[in-house]
């Protein structure tokens, strides 16, 4: 069994349990040194500082920073896409997208910008932007998808946030059970809110 799938938080009889969304994030080192981060599709041990459970269980964000990179990694149940979009200003507008799906064994994941209210959310290069995910994988087993990136704090693109050490971040969140992001999100969407370690 993987370290993915374990880490979808397995009580001591082997069921898997989710616990319901909670707006507190859980803190996983509780002092403990961080592990090295790997874009890799499998949440290590000690690998993310923080975690956070969304839509009863369905999402499970978790992160990491130092001054210059955000390393984030979404576990969904599911096997379509998943989504985070960072400070939109109303609705899902001016949200800084990241999406991302495993097909075919292979990883897709997309930089982009919610140019309306609600959608549409084209690529960043389609505005004039640049895609900033620097290092990003992804795996899908037992029905669950892990996505994992790895992203400059201030990428220099007018389509990407700029975030600080400390910041208090707002988020959307989507998924879907197709490998395609202009599929409306079916499985679950929602708000929450995380903050970077300063």
């Amino acid at each position: 069994m993987s370290l993915v799938f374990l880490s979808a938080c397995i009580n001591g009889s082997g069921t898997q349990t989710h616990p319901s969304s909670t707006s507190q994030p859980t803190t996983l080192t509780s002092g403990i040194p961080l592990g090295e981060w790997n874009a890799d599709g499998i949440i290590g041990e000690n690998e993310y500082a923080h975690k956070l459970y969304l839509a009863g269980g369905k999402l499970v964000i978790y992160w990491r920073n130092d001054d210059t990179y955000l390393y984030m990694a979404l576990m969904g149940q599911t096997t379509g896409w998943i989504a985070i979009g960072f400070e939109p200003s109303s609705a899902m507008k001016d949200a800084d997208m990241v999406f991302g799906w495993v097909q075919d064994d292979q990883t897709v994941v997309i930089d982009a910008y919610s140019t309306g209210t609600y959608g549409p959310h084209p690529p960043d290069e389609k505005l004039g932007g640049n895609s900033d995910i620097v290092e990003y994988a992804g795996s899908e087993e037992n029905g669950y998808t892990v996505i994992e990136f790895r992203r400059k704090l201030n990428t220099g693109d007018q389509y990407d946030k700029v975030f600080m050490p400390g910041q208090k971040i707002k988020f959307i969140f989507a998924m879907a059970d197709a490998d395609d992001f202009t599929t409306k999100h079916n499985i679950a969407r929602g708000s929450g809110e995380l903050t970077l370690d300063g």
